[in-house]
């Protein structure tokens, strides 16, 4: 009987585990249907929302290797001027890129204008650099002597020359400034001859937009104003450069407009000139700076005016595009250069965002808070920012917070207009008292 007992209780278990089987595999085939149906639903909502704003959808693999096998490349004045502040092997691959693209380059008059203007700029600025640097040195140096020779504790040593300390210090940086001298004859004279500009005209033969005449430059000049004040890319950033300077991009803008139609091709623009009215930024001019697209609005007026497609590169993406879609080598070293001056130029652009003047009165007052700051940062006086710092948490309480509040509203009360008028007067009348106790 037990046997039976048993025999049976198998029999239910495995018909109860066959039944649950069987019945979770019809949940699970249900589950995934409803999954699969909910994925095609949402590829389809994806693919209608992007039909609808393309503009703000990056392109995906095959239509950026469809735009890259057809399309015509152009250049800002950024790309080109950064070729001047590359190492030669870095520019020599950049070069080398534009070489093996060079029947599809192409820049707008504008950017060959803006390039030989500020070329000589650059140039001079780069050959500033090492002079800029040998003045930090011997000030280093200079400065390291005199604290020497202020230090008593070293007068009489047993061990310490002050003399020969003096020496050795002197040594060290008369090779750094061997060394300094040498990397500056390195760098070619290139104010005698071009070394650079040469490959550039090279290249760019045949292949720069012309030069529009006066009336349609002033004509154009008009819409930019209209579009300035709408807020419609590109070149509202340079608002504040005033007269015809601040048009700029926006002419560049309208001569590629014009000559992607005359050519009826789709255009990748390179362009390192990271500002709101060129791209789609997270955190603009913050150190955070991050770009995420194109301006979505050039893309919608590039696709509308040309019928043809169009996208943004940096120099970096661009390489790596390049090496990616057409399939040829580049090195991660020259990558990582054009990385790295890109992330110098933003965080300059940065800084001049908060620092707009900067003229010799203002470095004089920099340069003393700079002082100050070091004479601050002494032991002692960090020990009191502590304690300052643990007696303002002390008062970061609940109900500090609501006395501050309090007063705030307070605040705010008095200054209404009546209140403002009544003090209004009783200054007056308070000036009015002194005149008559001067006149007297």
């Amino acid at each position: 009987m037990a046997m039976l007992m048993q025999s049976r209780k198998l029999v239910f278990v495995r018909f109860m585990r066959w039944g649950f089987r069987g019945r979770g595999r019809a949940l699970i085939t249900g589950a995934k249907k409803n999954v699969f149906n909910m994925l095609i639903m949402f590829n389809e909502s994806y693919r209608l929302m992007k039909n609808k704003f393309p503009e703000y959808y990056r392109p995906n693999d095959k239509e950026l290797e469809d735009l890259w096998e057809s399309c015509i490349f152009i250049f800002d004045t950024s790309v080109i001027l950064n070729l001047y502040q590359y190492s030669f092997k870095s520019r020599d691959e950049f070069l080398s890129i534009l070489k093996k693209i060079s029947d599809r380059i192409w820049i707008p008059n504008q950017v060959g204008k803006e390039y030989h203007s500020r070329r000589p700029h650059i140039i001079r600025e780069q050959r500033e650099k090492y002079l800029r640097i040998q003045d930090k040195i011997d000030e280093i140096k200079n400065k390291s002597i005199l604290e020497i020779e202020k230090e008593k504790s070293v007068e009489y040593h047993p061990f310490i020359n002050k003399n020969e300390l003096k020496k050795k210090i002197e040594d060290a940086f008369s090779d750094l400034d061997l060394y300094l001298k040498n990397c500056a004859n390195k760098y070619p004279d290139l104010t005698r001859k071009d070394i650079i500009g040469e490959e550039i005209d090279k290249l760019f033969d045949g292949k720069v937009g012309d030069e529009y005449h006066r009336e349609k430059l002033k004509e154009l000049y008009d819409i930019g104003k209209k579009r300035y004040e709408q807020k419609i890319p590109p070149g509202y950033s340079d608002q504040q450069k005033g007269n015809e300077k601040q048009y700029g991009d926006f002419i560049s803008w309208a001569q590629i407009l014009e000559f992607a139609k005359l050519k009826n091709k789709p255009v990748i623009f390179v362009n390192d000139d990271e500002k709101n009215d060129w791209w789609l930024i997270h955190d603009y001019q913050k150190p955070t700076q991050e770009i995420i697209l194109p301006h979505p609005e050039l893309i919608k007026e590039f696709v509308s005016e040309t019928k043809n497609s169009f996208f943004m590169y940096n120099s970096e993406n661009f390489m790596k595009s390049y090496q990616k879609f057409l399939k040829e080598k580049v090195s991660n070293d020259a990558i990582k250069e054009v990385r790295n001056l890109r992330n110098q130029n933003r965080q300059q652009t940065i800084f001049g965002a908060y620092m707009p003047t900067i003229d010799q009165k203002n470095l004089k007052m920099f340069k003393e808070f700079e002082n100050l700051q070091k004479q601050f940062a002494r032991p002692e006086f960090l020990e009191a920012f502590k304690e300052y710092e643990d007696f303002r948490k002390q008062f970061a309480r609940p109900e500090f917070f609501e006395a501050f509040k309090k007063y705030e509203d307070l605040q705010k009360h008095f200054v209404r207009p009546e209140f403002l008028e009544v003090k209004r007067k009783e200054i007056a009348s308070q000036n009015d008292q002194v005149e008559a106790d001067e006149n007297i």
